[in-house]
C-alpha cells in the first residue's frame, strides 16, 4: 500500500500517520481515515468521479518528490528531509542560484557536478561497491560524504590504496575513535605509548631529581631518594641509553604515523564495506537495517575524548609499572 502519511483526509482534514487506519475509494483511490469513510458511507470526491481522473494521478509527482532518493522510502509530502536516513529531499535548482555545485574529476577522466547535500554525491545510491549498495555505504558514513564517497569510488574503480589523511598523521587514536574504529583505537594507542616508554623515563628521572618536586613530595611524607632509589640508580646508569632510544622509537612512531596518514582512507573504506555487509545480512528488516546504518555509523565525538582518556590512561599504567618494579 501506498505511504499516504502526511496527505489529508477528505472527510476530517487531518493528515495521516502511520499508525492510521486508512481505507482508499475502490473508483478513484481517494484516501480516508476508515472511521470517516464509514461515517460518510461513501467517497465525497465527486470532482474525481465526474472527471474519472485518480487520487494517485493527481498527487503522483508530489509523492514521488517526497521518495528519498538514498534509502527509498516516501516521506510526508511537505518533508524536507527523509525521515529514516536524513537525507535533504528538497534541493535547490542551480539554474536558480547560480550555483552550478562542486565539480569533481573521476577516475575516467570525466568532471562531475555534484550538490553538497547529496550524500551520494551525483551517484546512483544503487550503484555497487565491493558488492554493497552505495547509498547504504553513504548512510553509514553519514558526516562528511562529500569527501569520502568520490574516495571510495576511486579506490574501487583504480584499485588503489594510497590517499592522504592529514588528522591520522597527528592525532591517529582520535581520529579512529570519532570514525568508530576501535580496534585500530587500541593498537594505535598501543603503539604511540610502547613507544613513549624512553620519554616516559626520561620524564621521571626529571621529576625524581628536580628539587622543587623532591621538596614536594617530601610535605607528603615520601623520600624519594629512599623510595625509589633503585629506580633512580637504573635511570641514572642509563641515561644514554635511554635518551638514544627515545630518539630511536621516536623516528619509528614518526614512520608508524606516516604509514596511518597514507593508508587510513582505504583502511575507513575497508571497515565501512565490512559494516554494511554486517547489517545488511543480520536478518532484520529492511526500517531497521537504515536504523543500524544510521546509528553504527558516522562521527562521535565523545569517542575522542575516550580515546584521549584510555591513552593518557596507558601512559600512567606504564609509570606505575616500572615504579612498582623498583620499590
Amino acid at each position: 500500500m501506498p505511504n499516504y502519511t502526511g496527505c489529508p483526509c477528505k472527510v476530517c482534514q487531518n493528515t495521516f500517520k502511520a499508525e492510521d487506519d486508512i481505507v482508499v475509494c475502490p473508483e478513484c483511490g481517494t484516501p480516508y481515515h476508515r472511521s470517516c469513510y464509514t461515517a460518510k458511507g461513501t467517497c465525497i470526491n465527486t470532482e474525481l468521479h465526474e472527471s474519472g481522473k485518480s487520487w494517485h494521478e493527481a498527487h503522483r509527482s508530489k509523492l514521488l518528490d517526497r521518495t528519498c532518493p538514498n534509502c527509498h522510502h516516501i516521506n510526508a509530502p511537505d518533508a524536507g528531509y527523509c525521515s529514516i536516513c536524513r537525507t535533504p529531499l528538497k534541493e535547490d535548482d542551480p539554474s536558480e542560484n547560480g550555483d552550478s555545485g562542486i565539480n569533481i574529476v573521476m577516475p575516467d577522466g570525466r568532471t562531475m557536478s555534484i550538490n553538497p547535500n547529496d550524500p551520494c554525491c551525483g551517484l546512483s545510491p544503487d550503484e555497487k561497491l565491493e558488492g554493497e549498495r552505495l547509498g547504504d555505504v553513504a548512510s553509514y558514513v553519514r558526516n562528511n560524504t562529500l569527501y569520502y564517497i568520490p574516495l571510495f569510488k576511486r579506490f574501487k574503480d583504480m584499485g588503489k590504496k594510497l590517499s592522504v589523511n592529514l588528522p591520522c598523521l597527528l592525532f591517529p587514536h582520535l581520529y579512529f575513535a570519532n570514525r568508530k574504529m576501535w580496534k585500530m583505537t587500541f593498537l594505535t594507542i598501543a603503539v604511540l605509548a610502547v613507544c613513549n616508554i624512553p620519554a616516559i623515563l626520561s620524564s621521571m628521572q626529571m621529576a625524581f631529581t628536580d628539587k622543587n618536586m623532591i621538596e614536594m613530595y617530601a610535605e607528603y611524607g615520601l623520600d624519594v631518594s629512599e623510595t625509589f632509589a633503585g629506580l633512580l640508580a637504573f635511570l641514572k646508569s642509563g641515561e644514554d641509553v635511554i635518551r638514544t632510544l627515545d630518539m630511536v622509537f621516536y623516528g619509528v612512531q614518526l614512520v608508524f604515523r606516516v604509514i596511518l596518514c597514507i593508508f587510513a582512507n582505504h583502511l575507513y573504506f575497508r571497515h565501512v564495506i565490512k559494516k554494511v555487509k554486517a547489517i545488511r545480512t543480520s536478518g532484520a528488516d529492511i526500517q531497521m537495517q537504515r536504523l543500524l546504518l544510521q546509528t553504527g555509523g558516522g562521527t562521535n565525538f565523545l569517542n575522542m575524548l575516550g580515546a584521549i582518556a584510555i591513552y593518557y590512561g596507558a601512559v600512567m599504567a606504564i609509570m606505575m609499572t616500572i615504579m612498582m618494579l623498583f620499590m
